[in-house]
């Protein structure tokens, strides 16, 4: 039963790592879009008030994201 449970949490931790990654890139995305779009070089970046309309926010979330992606890669 405990080496069930110890496959499932792998199964899961490996999931976890896989879904981590496109949601990373994903936020890089925006945080470019949001730099280009604050200096005029792309169109206007759709969030347009409030805590995430900084790109700078976006990258951070994007770094997290991958740095979580990573550890969880290197658990496995």
């Amino acid at each position: 039963m405990k080496r069930r449970i110890l496959i499932m949490q792998s199964e899961a931790v490996t999931a976890a790592g896989v879904i981590l990654a496109p949601m990373a890139a994903v936020a890089f995305a925006l945080a470019l879009w949001g730099l280009f779009a604050q200096t005029a070089v792309a169109g206007q970046f759709p969030i347009s008030q409030g805590a995430l309309a900084d790109w700078r926010l976006w990258m951070l979330i994007a770094v997290t994201l991958e740095v979580g992606a990573w550890r969880l890669g290197a658990q496995r």
